[in-house]
């Protein structure tokens, strides 16, 4: 009879063990559900763009509104970072030929639901572009505008603007005459990533609010 029982024991004690081998691998299996909970896994950030291209982007600094842009030879190299190929990636095609040096300057915080970043390149030896890209989910660039422009050829044109959140002023200053002209574009970024001229004006002598 005694040893009927401790056969009893036995088997219990193995089926035990067997049982808490069981459930340590499936903790082991899906350690993210039973320490977080399914939820918690689910509500996990969604990148807009995915790959190496987020990387690039997460890199980048934030500039918050309202921003004021007036990019040139004396400060394009001193923020931001040096393009990798991230450009070439999304198929951003400056349209010139002589464009090189392209660097990714800053993210603004337009929406969720599309990155937005200024890029600035030089054309030749004389002039310096910065644009601002809106891209989608898919690395593929949505619209894009010039908010910034140098020359030092005659250092007689250049361009700057104002980014907030509701609209972009970009100033186009023509220091060519005795009396500069700064003709002026306003622009609303839509829900889908485009941009929309809204104004244009002429103005003489400068406005104050674009200074850095």
């Amino acid at each position: 009879m005694i040893k009927i029982y401790r056969l009893i024991l036995v088997t219990a004690f193995v089926f035990t063990a067997c049982d808490n081998k069981t459930e340590k691998k499936k903790m082991e299996k899906s350690p993210l559900k039973e320490v977080f909970g399914k939820d918690s896994v689910r509500s996990a950030p969604i990148k807009v763009i995915s790959g190496a291209e987020a990387d690039i982007l997460t890199s980048l600094p934030i500039r918050h509104f309202p921003i004021v842009d007036s990019t040139d030879f004396e400060n394009f190299d001193k923020s931001g970072i040096h393009d990798n190929g991230f450009l070439k990636k999304i198929n951003f095609d400056p349209k010139r030929k002589d464009a090189t040096n392209f660097r990714l300057n800053y993210k603004v915080p337009f929406s969720e639901k599309f990155a937005s970043i200024v890029v600035t390149y030089q054309g030749g030896e004389h002039e310096l572009f910065t644009t601002l890209i809106t891209i989608d989910k898919d690395s593929k660039i949505i619209d894009k505008l010039e908010i910034a422009y140098d020359e030092i050829a005659e250092s007689a044109f250049a361009k700057t603007s104002r980014i907030e959140k509701n609209k972009i002023v970009v100033t186009n200053s023509n220091w060519m005459s005795e009396d500069p002209i700064f003709e002026t574009e306003t622009f609303i970024l839509e829900n889908d990533g485009k941009f929309k001229k809204v104004q244009a004006g002429t103005s003489n002598p400068a406005d104050p609010s674009f200074e850095s």
